[in-house]
């Protein structure tokens, strides 16, 4: 199978054996085996009927982590069989191409969101060090606070957005709400780090 191809392939046995030889044998949380190489093969050949364009989109099939979908080169990864992973990653694809604008300001906020996550902890650190008056130091803590949930939310609503069209197109909804929980909980934390860390800048 190559490494490259698209989703349309991807809606076909052919495509869904390749799938299936070449990452359904992964044991993690996340793969389903493959067996479920079929259900991924549904799944995509419902959404295509759908929005036949996303059948154009690059698909990468390796082994590691489960999904993502990178706007720039408009692709998708599958390191896993499975179909709540592969309509959440359907789900951002689908949002973001709808609006090439939405997908650039997403990509700067995830961006700066990430930048943000690198320097909270040494820019706390250097607020609390630097500046003495405890309500000035405390104002900056609390717009550095409110700056980094603001940087978050796109992420974080994306990440909402594209699960709720997984689920609503699943045929098992319970599952693929325990297979997404983890991973939405995941981007929760991580966003949410930069604003526990500036407010516990203003207790420390």
């Amino acid at each position: 199978m190559s490494n490259d191809t698209t989703l349309k392939w991807l809606a076909t046995p052919e495509g869904a054996a390749a799938l299936a030889h070449r990452v359904g044998g992964i044991q993690s949380f996340w793969n389903d085996g493959p067996e479920a190489a079929d259900a991924v093969r549904e799944l995509i050949q419902k959404t295509i009927a759908e929005n036949s364009e996303l059948g154009d989109v690059k698909l990468r099939v390796r082994p590691g982590p489960p999904g993502g979908y990178f706007p720039k080169s408009d692709t998708i990864t599958l390191g896993v069989a499975n179909p709540a992973v592969a309509a959440h990653e359907l789900g951002h694809a689908k949002n973001i191409r709808n609006s090439r604008i939405y997908g650039k300001l997403l990509q700067a906020a995830n961006h700066l969101a990430s930048i943000n996550n690198t320097v909270a902890i040494p820019a706390a650190l250097g607020i609390r060090a630097f500046i003495g008056d405890e309500g000035v130091r405390n104002e900056i803590l609390n717009v550095l606070s409110g700056t980094s949930a603001a940087l978050a939310a796109p992420g974080l609503v994306e990440e909402l957005s594209a699960s709720i069209d997984a689920i609503k197109n699943a045929p098992d909804k319970l599952k693929t709400i325990k297979t997404l929980a983890p991973a939405f909980l995941t981007h929760l934390v991580n966003s949410s780090l930069p604003v526990g860390v500036y407010q516990l800048g203003r207790h420390i």
